[in-house]
């Protein structure tokens, strides 16, 4: 046993029992250990002495702690974090599985449906920490983990606290934070603004190297990788792999544009997207006359079960293979017939007041258009701290609002979204950007659009899009 390791199994007697080394990165060394309160098995991440020498033990994990707010499925959680014994630590679940890198190291270019799988989970996650002001700023197959048919997303916000923290520090002594073969071109120029669009570079790269089973951008040395990032334009996927459909090539270059404006602008737009492509097994595309939506589960009242389709439903069959519609015949009582208006999130601290009030604005405009039972606000409040699927069972919900906002000067911004509270899927989303010097005005806009962006989506036929493989 190392001297180091050593130290660190004394530092942490008693909190959590270290079994061995599983990986060691740029920033950190990965244990597996066990988690002696809650007798579970965690992944102890240790920052390398150098720097956590730079950083110092007070800002980091005060950082870092804005992760522990997080709440999604494809986000790995953070248990814990501190410093201990002259060591800085941060603690999330060990995920039994393996990493993408693992997998594309051993496999090369993952099957289609594969990696468009896992392409559409991690740009969802993304999408919701970049509504709550997080850029990842290291996103590679490393951190990303599969376990069964779902992929996690980790280290979400530690790139965040290392930059804020100390980032000036490490640029002096050489260590950078980010990944060569992943970092976007304005990082590589250490450029100091450097924003959420660099994720959205890195997810091109991980994508790109997903379907072709090579990076986009080599070289023999740390800067050759760096210089190629900045100058050079990867291979056309179509001339390393075919049969990828078009939609998903175009949305992965788009990721790759040099310039952080020609790239989509939001994760949430290339998910939107993502998930419009259809795809076919023989990489075809749902024709454009067709608008599938997706799917939706649908519970009868009360007894809390999932729907099943009457025998009455009608199948119809489009394109030939792997795409159809299902629509709900007579006697199907399902749907989305009551939802609630959950806490809004004041991401800058700033506007306690003024979330208050959008939340019982929105939950009366909503429940004044007469669509479905919507809760009151005051059934909500209690329920500010517990997670949404929880709160969906407690109240019978079958579909949320979830709000944040984040003000900056006389700008704020709103992010939005419809979700399914058992699926965490999205049914609609959006981003709004008001002038709040006249807040009620600024406020009246932004629910008047949201009310009618809802009632759109709940007045749409009951119908359902499948995407299927067989023929």
């Amino acid at each position: 046993m190392s001297d180091q390791l050593e130290r660190l199994t004394a530092a942490m007697s008693g909190r959590y029992r270290i079994e061995r080394e599983v990986g060691a990165g740029g920033m950190a060394t990965v244990y597996l250990a066990n988690d002696l309160k809650h007798d579970r098995k965690v992944a102890l991440k240790v920052l390398r002495p150098e720097m956590a020498a730079a950083l110092g033990p007070d800002r980091f994990p005060r950082e870092i702690s804005i992760v522990a707010k997080f709440q999604h499925p494809h986000i790995l959680p953070l248990h814990d974090s501190g410093e201990i014994g002259g060591f800085l630590y941060y603690v999330m679940p060990f995920v039994e599985g393996e990493s993408l890198r693992a997998r594309i190291d051993r496999e090369g270019a993952l099957p289609i449906n594969d990696a468009t799988r896992i392409l559409k989970q991690v740009v969802d996650a993304l999408a919701y920490a970049h509504a709550r002001g997080i850029v990842h700023r290291d996103i590679k197959p490393d951190n990303v983990m599969l376990s069964g048919r779902h992929a996690v997303v980790t280290d979400f916000g530690v790139a965040k606290a290392v930059s804020a923290s100390g980032g000036e520090k490490l640029t002096t002594m050489g260590m950078a934070v980010g990944t060569p073969h992943y970092m976007a071109p304005e990082q590589a120029t250490a450029d100091e603004n450097v924003d959420h669009r660099a994720d959205i570079y890195a997810i091109g790269v991980l994508a790109y190297e997903m379907l072709t089973g090579k990076a986009p951008f080599t070289g023999k040395t740390a800067q050759a990788v760096l210089s190629a990032q900045v100058l050079q334009q990867p291979p056309p996927i179509e001339e390393l792999r075919t049969g990828v459909p078009a939609p998903v090539v175009n949305a992965i270059m788009q990721c790759l544009e040099k310039d952080p404006d020609d790239r989509w602008q939001t994760a949430e737009a290339m998910l939107h997207d993502l998930e419009s492509a259809v795809t076919t097994p023989t990489g075809g595309v749902t024709p454009a006359d067709t608008h599938p939506v997706q799917p939706l589960p649908r519970r009868t009242r009360g007894a809390r079960r999932w729907w099943i389709p009457s025998v009455a439903a009608a199948v119809i069959v489009v394109g030939g293979v792997g795409a159809w519609l299902v629509a709900t015949g007579d006697g199907g009582d399902g749907g989305i017939d009551r939802i609630a208006v959950l806490p809004i999130e004041d991401i800058s601290g700033q506007d306690d007041v003024f979330v208050l009030g959008m939340q019982d604005a929105l939950t009366n405009s909503l429940a004044q258009l007469d669509v479905v039972t919507v809760v009151p606000r005051s059934a909500v409040l209690p329920y500010r701290d517990v997670p949404t699927r929880d709160i969906a069972r407690e109240l019978d919900l079958d579909a949320v609002v979830e709000a944040t906002v984040f003000r900056a000067g006389d700008v704020m911004r709103i992010t939005v979204q419809f979700v399914d509270p058992n699926t965490a899927q999205h049914l609609w989303s959006e981003m709004y950007e008001q002038d709040v010097r006249d807040v009620l005005s600024a406020q009246n806009e932004v629910v008047t659009q949201i009310a009618e962006a809802i009632v759109e989506i709940l007045s749409q036929p009951e119908s359902t899009a499948l995407a299927g493989e067989g023929g």
